[in-house]
């Protein structure tokens, strides 16, 4: 296939709508669309809208719509509790910041090496699978961790670092999220979609952050945030084993021939854009990482800042990022502009994060982290938008599995790097920052790299 799918499909879509515009405003993909390679079925999708549009047709594109926004923002918020507390809650057993930050990494490590393998068993089993048996994993970790606060010193370490590899690993179904959504998602509007999954990230730094600020300095001890996690977790994976509607019928699945990896997914999208796409997000992630990583231990030690400090920091972020990608990136991300609002959001996160060693409670350190929230919820979302224009109906899974996988990478790189900075250069956390924001100037490359979308005909 030449070039990006989204031109095919706008097509196609174009025909489709001209006798259909009088029934509705809002564009729906054409259910009938294959990849060239996959010949015509006459069947219709029973969960993306068919030629003959009805309420109910409507209603169950909506419901996929809102399970997979509420399943995503379940998970989000687990992962939220443990962002401000998972590393003092490791030196409480005597793990050293090096050995802290590498705990937040082990996580990426693991979605780097099974995103692109989820992606692909989703393309063959269908997403709905995927999801939920995630889900029960990702309980089963929280409990791991929850468990790791009754042993002592090493063990303790040993079974932090255990948990976070099982939870990992289930979390690298994120990226079967992604193509869930783009199953169901004209290209053109994808970003908008994709703001909805960054909307639900933005409100999993909010409540997840305060939830475990609020809940892991009382009388339940400690471990109460991960008993919470696991706990929603569980719900999760009962709420979409109950309502969460399949987007994959078999007769739409791929055949999954190709090895499941980061490197494949970039030869056989390499006549499009999605190398550049695939580098720019990768080092927009690890410059984020960075960041979170290094700013939880230089708060402590340079403001004394406790849990409920940090987690009122990363609330704000949360809170800028749903604005911003909850239903503003809906409203200007149109007419191929993704390429800019990616350059403008890379950008913002270069200066900030440059800026960041500079600041101090609470004014200064609040405007430099809302530039760089803003950056990165113009950044994420309009790379995933880019990246989705890439792929075809049957490979939206590993398309977007290859993007989660290189983000997971830079989630792993960027704690990995943070602790050795740390280990070598004890308090100089200054360089972490600098570090963060030199990548961003090489995603900025990357963005500059990507051709301007050509107009739908």
């Amino acid at each position: 296939m030449h070039g990006c799918a989204r031109r095919v499909a706008g097509q196609r879509e174009f025909r489709f709508f001209s006798a259909r515009m009088s029934q509705s405003s809002d564009p729906i993909p054409d259910p009938h669309f294959q990849s060239p390679q996959t010949p015509l079925k006459p069947e219709p999708d029973p969960v993306l809208v068919s030629a003959e549009v009805t309420p109910m047709d409507m209603a169950h594109k909506r419901a996929a719509h809102l399970g997979i926004f509420l399943t995503v923002l379940i998970d989000l918020v687990g992962f939220g509790i443990l962002i401000p507390i998972l590393q003092p809650f490791a030196q409480r057993f005597g793990a050293s910041d090096m050995q802290a930050a590498w705990i937040m990494g082990v996580y990426s490590l693991m979605q780097f090496i099974f995103s692109p393998i989820l992606g692909v068993i989703s393309d063959r089993v269908g997403r709905r699978p995927v999801i939920i048996a995630s889900l029960v994993g990702s309980m089963i970790g929280y409990l791991i961790i929850a468990g790791a606060g009754m042993a002592q010193g090493g063990l303790a370490i040993a079974l932090l670092f255990f948990a976070r590899i099982v939870t990992g690993i289930c979390g690298a179904s994120f990226s079967t999220a992604q193509a869930y959504l783009a199953d169901i998602t004209a290209p053109e509007k994808r970003a908008g979609v994709m703001g909805m999954i960054g909307a639900a990230f933005g409100i999993g730094f909010v409540l997840g952050p305060v939830i475990g600020g609020l809940t892991s300095n009382t009388s339940l001890g400690p471990s109460l945030p991960f008993f919470i996690a696991a706990a929603m977790s569980a719900g999760n994976a009962f709420y979409c084993w109950k309502k969460l509607p399949e987007t994959l019928p078999p007769e739409r699945r791929g055949q999954g021939t190709r090895r499941p990896s980061i490197m494949s997914t970039v030869r056989h999208l390499g006549h499009t854009e999605f190398p550049s796409v695939l580098l720019a997000n990768f080092l927009t992630i690890t410059a984020f990482s960075v960041m979170t990583t290094t700013l939880v231990i230089w708060t402590g030690k340079k403001f004394g800042f406790l849990e409920w400090d940090n987690a009122k920091i990363f609330g704000f972020i949360g809170l800028i990022a749903v604005f911003i990608q909850g239903g503003l990136i809906r409203r200007i991300a149109k007419n191929g502009n993704e390429r800019v609002l990616a350059m403008f959001g890379v950008m913002c996160m270069t200066a900030s994060l440059a800026l960041l060693p500079a600041t101090s409670p609470w004014i200064t350190l609040l405007m430099v982290t809302a530039l760089m929230s803003l950056g990165n919820s113009f950044a994420t979302p309009t790379l995933n938008a880019l990246a989705s224009q890439c792929g075809t109906v049957q490979t939206q899974g590993e398309t977007m599995g290859a993007m989660s996988g290189a983000g997971s990478l830079g989630r792993f790189l960027g704690p990995f790097m943070t602790g050795l900075l740390l280990h070598l250069s004890p308090e100089r956390y200054d360089f972490a920052f600098w570090l963060a924001s030199a990548l961003m100037l090489l995603a900025l490359v990357a963005v500059l790299r990507i051709r301007r979308p050509a107009a739908k005909s």
